[in-house]
């Protein structure tokens, strides 16, 4: 299972380089693919049970309906206009239609609360906001009085027909902006002409895991710049972006990450969108699309390992032939390490390994790695792990069964790509060395501090955070504490606001402990406890469908219609049980297995003393989660209160 690595690895990076000396915004970019591929597909979806093709010459026409559209009805350039809808093509389409109407596109999680909604609007004084459904349309429309600034609202499916005033399809915008074009206008060219490096291109509002939220408003050039730097860090390592990649989309558009790396990086290159039917389709779509690139959020890849391996397990043959495969593939990513702790994906397993890890590698190539493979499409060179720290555990696995997947570093306010892994140089659960373009050092604390291409100068309307967010030598404080290694390649230790302050004046990183804790895949959810304390604690959730599932097989009664189910990510998900099953023996045993097991890693002052199971897991509708699943601590710490208070009774 070699990688298909880049060929002309040297003349793709300067071409990166002469791109990025010429192309300085977001309609540049665009239309540079337009010229050069306008032929190829640029976007594939689903639509009447089926997948439609666009390309890209047909999305421009799209997007230049629509930014007439917004032109006809007043947008200036400048002017800030919302996307809140879950993905789908319209969502690019409209991002692009923004653009080229010299508008700034401002995005908003389709699950977030009203009160964030607000906020967001007003903070950036959204002028018109494209709403995915007419669910969203009401609840846009029912804080109308609260938003001074909102003109209407644009509507991607579900309404047959606006008003004509306030509210709009996408039709009715592309209709309005079909007829103005056709009467020969030249206006949107015009306003893209008017467009500098200099102007607003997009907001994404940080997640608040810690406190308020805070504006990141990217210019044109940084987004470009940023681009540059994400593209030209990937190439380095022998696996990057080419014009032939098909790239599935199953995060959150409305995410920095997604949109950096699915929408833009791809654009840049002119490869293909292919918009992904949510996460209970992630398996079939990739089969029906068979990607070449993808990014995940590790959560995501935990579900698909273990959904595999719940494929496997219908008969106890294939149950073991399964953790047998899996442990030979974490075996031979060791056999590959070299002294330094990486190896390189680009290169075949088999042409590496020796002996008879290598004999039993091909074995477990045919039986289980080659299945897996082809229920993933066949094609993947790689998937990026971004938004939240990927254990050993999950890394190891698809390393060892051929995927590269590309650990990465990086922020908002950075237009992610800080330090995303190289296939040439894997170490696992690290990232890599900081990207092309950036500067860098560590504060006293080992805080990173950055400044370079596509990093901001500032946040948009916010001095107080402005001025403790950056040096007086304008770096950027990420907020993050990390080491690097003999080489330079980097990881995160933690962020430096969730560093627990212990009584005793011990300082203890949680990220180190919760990643201990997690290693076994009964344990879903972790929050460790401690600030201002005399000894560590945790609330641990558990998987409760696992639980649910041993339990059933060990014949342990329990209340089942104390048993609660909600749809997260698309999937039916066990949220919360009876108070006999979140006291039971049987569970309290694996959970208190698991923190012994962590504890052995641990300095005395790191170990947990006690836990608490919850009898709910952490909702990212109560606000306990970012819409990429991390914890917001002061949320829990309140809606959690008796629990945690437990943990600290004498």
């Amino acid at each position: 299972m070699a990688l298909k690595v880049v060929p002309d690895t040297d003349f793709r990076i300067q071409w990166l380089d002469l791109w990025h000396d010429y192309i300085h915004t977001v309609p540049q970019m665009f239309y540079h693919s337009v010229k050069h591929h306008g032929n190829r597909n640029a976007h594939i979806y689903w639509k009447d049970d089926h997948w439609v093709n666009l390309s890209y010459q047909d999305l421009s026409v799209i997007a230049e309906e629509i930014a007439a559209g917004l032109i006809g009805l007043g947008v200036k350039k400048g002017d800030n206009l919302v996307i809140m809808s879950p993905n789908c093509a319209e969502w690019g389409w409209a991002d692009m239609g923004i653009e080229l109407a010299g508008g700034c596109t401002t995005t908003i999680f389709p699950s977030l609360g009203k009160d964030d909604v607000a906020y967001i609007i007003n903070h950036s004084q959204v002028s018109y906001v494209f709403a995915g459904n007419p669910n969203i349309s009401a609840m846009i429309n029912s804080l109308r009085s609260e938003l001074p600034t909102l003109k209407g609202i644009i509507c991607f499916h579900g309404l047959e027909s606006g008003n004509g005033k306030d509210l709009f399809t996408l039709d009715d915008i592309r209709t309005a902006g079909r007829e103005f074009l056709a009467k020969g206008t030249t206006v949107v060219k015009e306003r893209i002409a008017t467009i500098t490096p200099d102007d607003a291109a997009t907001t994404v509002y940080t997640s608040g895991t810690t406190g308020k939220l805070k504006a990141v408003r990217l210019s044109h050039g940084e987004v470009t710049g940023g681009l540059w730097r994400c593209l030209r860090n990937q190439m380095m390592g022998n696996i990057g972006f080419i014009t032939e990649d098909v790239y599935l989309s199953v995060m959150p558009m409305a995410h920095i990450m997604e949109r950096t790396y699915g929408m833009f990086c791809v654009m840049a290159v002119g490869a293909c969108l292919a918009w992904g039917r949510g996460p209970t389709m992630v398996i079939q779509d990739m089969q029906e699309i068979k990607p070449t690139f993808m990014v995940m959020v590790p959560r995501m890849m935990d579900r698909i390992l273990k959904g595999l391996r719940q494929i496997f397990a219908a008969t106890p043959e294939g149950a073991a032939t399964w953790d047998w495969a899996i442990d030979v593939a974490m075996r031979a990513v060791d056999a590959r390490m070299g002294e330094d702790g990486t190896f390189d994906m680009s290169l075949d397993f088999l042409d590496e390994l020796t002996g008879e890890i290598r004999e039993e590698y091909i074995k477990a190539k045919e039986a289980v790695f080659d299945k897996v493979h082809a229920a993933m499409g066949g094609r993947l060179r790689c998937f990026a792990s971004g938004g939240a720290a990927i254990l050993p555990e999950l890394h190891k696995p698809f390393l060892g069964m051929g995927f590269f997947v590309a650990n990465g570093y990086g922020l908002t306010e950075t237009l992610c790509g800080v330090a995303v892994g190289r296939a040439t140089s894997v170490k696992v659960s690290w990232n890599a060395p900081i990207a092309p373009g950036l500067e860098w050092r560590q504060d006293d604390d080992g805080e990173l501090l950055l400044k370079g291409v596509g990093i901001i100068k500032e946040y948009y309307n916010d001095p107080e955070s402005n001025r403790v967010s950056f040096t007086d030598d304008g770096f950027f404080r990420t907020g993050d504490i990390v080491e690097f290694d003999e080489h330079g390649i980097m990881r995160v230790v933690d962020r430096k606001k969730e560093i627990i302050v212990m009584d005793t004046g011990k300082n203890v990183a949680p990220a180190k402990l919760e990643s201990l804790i997690m290693q076994n895949i009964l344990i879903d959810q972790v929050l460790i406890l401690g600030d201002g304390k005399k000894y560590i604690a945790a609330l641990i959730c558990p998987n409760w469908d696992e639980i649910i599932r041993l339990c059933d097989t060990k014949d342990i009664k329990y209340e089942k219609d104390q048993l609660r189910h909600e749809i997260v990510n698309g999937l039916s998900v066990c949220v919360e049980v009876g108070p006999d099953l979140a006291s039971n023996e049987f569970v309290n045993q694996i959970v208190a297995e698991t923190v012994k097991s962590a504890n052995q890693e641990l300095a005395d002052f790191e170990q947990i003393k006690k836990f608490k199971i919850p009898r709910r897991k952490f909702l990212q509708r109560l606000d306990e989660l970012t819409p990429t699943s991390k914890t917001k601590r002061r949320v829990i710490s309140v809606n959690f209160a008796a629990d945690i208070d437990s943990l600290y009774q004498d």
